[in-house]
């Protein structure tokens, strides 16, 4: 009798522990977890972070996001063999080339940027950036004549998108376009539209400074920081941040110093030589395949006309750092930024 009583007591006491230990797994299964992922995808460090309830099913929708990046980047990279863009590249001036409804469209939107921004956003840069160096490892100061030659090859009226055959032509021989300016920006949207239609609704696909944010912390509000210009440890300002996309161009972010000055990536497609009335540029828009490109537009017009650019946009802010270090920011961004000292 002592025997059984014994094991019922034993039975008992095991049955509420696995009761217990169910409660606790259903608890922390239930609450919200902060999951964050890296990876290096076109050519810079892409970070995904996402409030999630499920640790497995989170990661493995981030996985997925990192995924949909990497097929833009097969679609839009000229540097892929058998991308729609390098195929592009590979027939100028000789016949139109049959594209992905995406390319399509992002061509399509980076001429409406161009012709907004009066020609200083254009994709049909590629032999300047050639030239320059400035997409490997041995960018180099060219010569006048060199930079002269290459301009020949630089207008984006030249590119012809044809919607109803789904083509794509550049009308010049040897004309090369280069989509580094907006594909980055459509790349994070593609990732942050696989994880919302995932269900999750708060979370930042940031790719190498171009972001889209989307809800808030487990407590708080994202906060975004923007870089200093000139003291790449120090943040100049930073920004409450819930459903918005952001992009900074800057003229630290790729360059080399010969003799004493810098020359950086930026390229004004007029000149063929880097914009230089700008430090950088921070665009807050809608997409961020929109504050991509508008960052860099703005970065070549300078602060006069890059601030005319934002402020005549519909639904688009930004913060322009001028040549001099002076601060310039549209009307609808003022009282959003805190500035540090």
């Amino acid at each position: 009798m002592k025997s059984a009583l014994i094991e019922a007591v034993r039975y008992k006491t095991t049955l509420i522990l696995i009761i217990l230990s169910l409660l606790l797994h259903s608890c922390q299964k239930q609450s919200p977890l902060l999951i964050k992922k890296h990876r290096i995808l076109m050519g810079t460090l892409v970070e995904i972070s996402v409030i999630g309830r499920d640790a497995d099913n989170t990661e493995a929708a981030i996985r997925d996001a990192f995924g949909e990046m990497e097929r833009v980047e097969g679609l839009m990279s000229r540097r892929i063999p058998g991308s729609d863009v390098s195929r592009i590249n590979g027939w100028s001036g000789v016949k139109p080339v049959k594209v992905s409804a995406e390319v399509l469209r992002v061509i399509r939107r980076a001429n409406e940027i161009s012709k907004a921004s009066g020609g200083c956003f254009d994709i049909s840069i590629g032999v300047l950036l050639d030239l320059w160096g400035f997409e490997g490892n041995e960018a180099h100061l060219p010569g006048k004549d060199e930079v002269s030659q290459a301009l020949r090859s630089v207008d984006y009226r030249e590119i012809h998108v044809d919607e109803m055959a789904s083509t794509v032509e550049l009308k010049r021989k040897g004309m090369r376009i280069d989509l580094g300016g907006i594909a980055k920006g459509y790349a994070v949207d593609r990732a942050f539209e696989l994880l919302r239609s995932r269900g999750y609704r708060n979370m930042i696909v940031n790719a190498g400074g171009d972001m889209r944010v989307a809800g808030k912390k487990i407590r708080g509000p994202w906060v975004i920081g923007i870089q200093e210009p000139r003291d790449r440890s120090r943040i100049l300002a930073t920004l409450d941040a819930g459903d918005i996309s952001v992009a900074t161009s800057g003229d630290y972010e790729r360059y080399f110093t010969m003799d004493g000055k810098q020359y950086h990536h930026l390229l004004n497609p007029f000149t063929g030589f880097p914009a230089r009335q700008c430090r950088s540029v921070t665009i807050l828009a809608n997409d961020a395949l929109s504050a991509d490109a508008l960052a860099t537009a703005a970065f070549v017009m300078g602060p006069k006309r890059g601030l005319h650019l934002i402020e005549t946009m519909e639904r688009v802010e930004g913060m322009i750092v001028c040549s001099d270090g002076e601060i310039i920011i549209s009307e609808g961004l003022k009282g959003r930024l805190r500035f540090l000292d």
